[in-house]
């Protein structure tokens, strides 16, 4: 058995956790049309006999037609007036526009595109009608389609049920004749082709599919529940061997299904936009075109999937039309419709709160790799993470029968990694070309398990009780060492990165610690509270109402923006250790999505004992964001000291940081005083009736003893440290004579492990440029690592 004993250097990292901004790709943007505060919904495209194309947009008053002879340039050529509605759906047929609409007495909006552009006309089609037992007149519907045969199909009409009802447009366009229906359930949404109907019935959670060779009398064949069970709107592909569906639900997919065999309807693949995964962002419609799909994703804006293969769907182009930094991004804003019909690759889309865009799309063909992964006896291995390094987000699980298909839009060599906690991991450079498969066939090696024993103690040799992080690039451990001071884990042969913390004394960390076989690791901390909250040391947390937002979460900072992509929240860690923070209610993008609102909320650190302190200093960091409202600003961020009986503001902030901000080395003892029960409080607070943002962070927090005594100072130069400058290894000599047990540290109070190679050799490859200070029981030294 190995044992190996690690001296500990405090140093300065700097890793962060991003937030992944949305960048439009293999889209350009021709014309854009606002329509102020009138908002948009849904859009469909119309060519006239002379070869115009034209735009036509569902507003919340209105359905306007803009010609598009110029798409950089796009020309109002007529307003249909209408019920104000947030739902607007519209279709067409043999030169005229068919809108419906979902709110007020409109009927079926007809609009008469024969002498466009110059002449266009519209009028109201409210027949009474007899569906089953319910007569009615048709006074709104959610959506239509028109089919290649004439027939028109109204979805969620105010008649009987909601179903699908059916018009015929041959005989005469601006009075349909009404056919038939398939009323079993209300529908949503509809596609029809041939003698088949897709139903998109959103409450019953299925998409329905019909017989009507016989119109009259739709036959219902097949139901599927889709994957989040609300079925807001499906497109086949052109062979109807596939269809693509949506739910209208946060989080929710575009879903692939086989529909070649109506009694068993198999689900292929789903897509959701990786970036912003977790969010509840919403799809809305998607439409297939030239085996790609085309989805308007509200706040996504349109994603652009190749379907060609569609059990393997992978995004090769995105616009985005809403970027409002301040919204939450998990609502119904953004992207309505988008029509990809028209020539030349021009897409037409629709955006709830920015109006009409004509956008190009440069289509590409998806860059596959397919292949398997198993174990070196031959067994499948179910969840591999297969990433592809590629600035495109991507991520791909094995099945239980180890198989896995994934891809991104560019071309060229990349590396791909096979992960998984229980094996080493797989690395392979492939070559990716478009609309091609790149195998990869993947044997997995699986290595030995080892025994460690971590033993943790302070340098006065007390046994202490620790959280230990354990971390590679498969794998994340947490491990708790009891009071006994000692505990054993099992770990697989790998590299490791080993974080220790316990409270009352200096984490450290150990970088590259390779696991080979059974072995000892004994750790020495030294005094003093520090935290870069990379492990959960039982900070408490207050909310000073059930029903308010933004509560202390200890989280790897995710940003929001406000206006001009401004910084609300920390997008980044801290100049500390590692990657956690404690932020006001991380994750969700959008400025008023997460803030502060409606309370305060408090943080509140565990008990700290000062007595045996001399001159404690505290050390924090803190970022402090408010802007909008109604009144002037009066919110900030406090930071109090308590020793059980008195409680000091050590921080009153109420300016913006523009980024984190440290408060150093404040001299408690001339503030309050030192006792065995203090605490660190942390306040921020907002009224929910001012409509202020606010966020906050607080981060790299350190009490340390700040006594140093002048012949400690002269003593600094009595360690000779070769060669200093350092880049990647260095020797520390004591008159003459290697010396192996040393300390190292620098202001911020962290520790890291240095191995030892012996004859008074340590490596600092693994650590950042900097000024460190090492130390013996009698001695101390100087060095800077380049």
């Amino acid at each position: 058995m190995n044992k190996v004993l690690f001296t500990f250097c405090l140093i300065i990292s700097v890793p962060f956790s991003s937030f992944s901004q949305k960048t439009s790709f293999n889209t350009t943007l021709l014309s854009y049309v606002s329509f102020g505060s009138e908002d948009s919904n849904d859009i469909w495209g119309y060519k006239d006999e002379n070869g115009i194309w034209y735009a036509v947009i569902g507003n919340e008053r209105n359905t306007r037609v803009y010609s598009l002879e110029d798409p950089t340039n796009p020309i109002l050529r007529h307003t249909a007036p209408g019920a104000q509605s947030v739902w607007r759906d519209i279709k067409s047929y043999n030169k005229h526009l068919y809108v419906t609409t979902d709110q007020g007495t409109d009927g079926l909006v007809i609009i008469d595109m024969t002498n466009a552009p110059n002449n266009i006309s519209h009028t109201y089609y409210k027949p009474n009608l007899t569906v089953g037992t319910a007569n009615k007149n048709l006074e709104r519907c959610h959506n239509l389609y028109i089919d290649e045969k004439g027939f028109c199909y109204l979805s969620g009409c105010n008649i009987s049920k909601g179903g699908v009802l059916i018009f015929d447009l041959k005989i005469d366009p601006k009075a349909p004749q009404y056919v038939g229906a398939a009323d079993l359930n209300y529908s949503h949404d509809n596609f029809a082709r041939g003698d088949t109907l897709y139903s998109s019935e959103i409450n019953a959670g299925q998409l329905g599919i019909y017989d009507i060779r016989d119109r009259s009398n739709p036959v219902f064949l097949a139901g599927r529940v889709t994957s989040r069970s609300f079925t807001h709107n499906a497109w086949p592909s052109t062979d109807s061997k596939y269809i693509f569906t949506t739910d209208e639900r946060p989080n929710a997919y575009v879903d692939a299904y086989d529909i070649s065999d109506l009694s068993n309807i198999k689900l292929l693949d789903k897509f959701r936009p990786l970036e912003n995964e977790g969010d509840g962002v919403i799809p809305h419609n998607t439409h297939y075109f030239n085996g790609y799909i085309l989805t308007s994703w509200y706040t996504e804006g349109l994603r652009i999937v190749d379907a060609h293969r569609p059990d393997n769907l992978i995004e090769v182009a995105y616009y985005d039309t809403w970027n409002d930094p301040t919204t939450c991004h998990s609502g119904f804003s953004g992207c309505w419709g988008a029509f990809p019909f028209a020539e030349n690759n021009h897409v037409y889309a629709s955006d709830i709160n920015n109006g009409l865009f004509v956008v190009k799309v440069d289509y590409k063909r998806a860059a596959y790799l397919e292949g398997t992964v198993k174990d070196e006896i031959g067994n499948p291995v179910e969840g591999v993470r297969i990433l592809i390094k590629s600035d495109q987000v991507n991520r791909e699980f094995t099945d239980a029968a180890g198989v896995f298909k994934t891809g991104h839009a560019f071309y060229g060599n990349y590396t791909v990694e096979a992960i998984h906690p229980d094996f080493k991991t797989a690395t392979a450079t492939l070559e990716f070309n478009g609309g091609q498969v790149t195998e990869w066939n993947v044997v997995l090696e699986k290595p030995r398990q080892q025994t460690i024993t971590f033993n943790v103690k302070s340098t006065d040799n007390k046994v202490l009780p620790a959280k230990i992080l354990i971390t590679n690039t498969s794998s994340t451990v947490n491990f708790d060492v009891n009071e006994s001071g000692s505990g054993e884990l099992s770990l697989l042969q790998n590299s490791y990165t080993i974080y220790v913390t316990s409270w009352g004394y200096v984490p450290f960390v150990i970088e590259n610690y390779n696991v080979e076989s059974d072995g000892n690791i004994d750790i020495v901390l030294t005094k003093g509270y520090s935290e870069s909250f990379e492990t959960d040391n039982s900070w408490e947390i207050i909310a000073s109402s059930a029903n308010m937002r933004g509560i202390w979460q200890r989280a790897a900072p995710r940003g929001t923006f406000y206006l001009n992509n401004v910084p609300a929240n920390p997008g980044m860690d801290s100049q500390d250790y590692g990657t956690f923070a404690f932020v006001t209610e991380n994750g969700i993008p959008g400025a008023t999505c997460g803030d502060v609102d409606n309370g305060i909320t408090t943080l509140i650190s565990p008990n700290i004992d000062l007595t045996s302190y001399t001159n404690p200093e505290i050390t924090f960091s803190h970022w402090f964001f408010t802007a909008g409202g109604n009144s002037p600003f009066n919110d900030s961020i406090k930071v109090y000291i308590t020793n059980g009986e008195t409680e000091v503001l050590l921080l009153n902030n109420g300016n913006n940081t523009q980024g984190w901000e440290t408060v150093e080395k404040l001299k408690l003892k001339d503030k309050i005083v030192l006792t065995a029960e203090m605490r660190v409080i942390v306040e921020i607070g907002d009224d929910q009736s001012s409509g202020h943002i606010v966020e906050a962070g607080f981060d790299n927090f350190r009490i340390l003893d700040g006594e140093v005594t002048s012949s400690e100072e002269t003593i600094l130069s009595v360690l000779e440290i070769i060669p200093n400058p350092a880049y990647d290894r260095i020797q520390i000599q004591h008159d003459g004579k290697s010396v192996n047990d040393i300390m190292c540290f620098n202001a911020m109070g962290q520790n890291i492990a240095l191995t030892s190679s012996g004859n008074g050799y340590y490596d600092i490859s693994m650590l950042p440029k900097g000024l460190y200070v090492v130390k013996t029981q009698n001695f101390s030294g100087r060095f800077v690592k380049n």
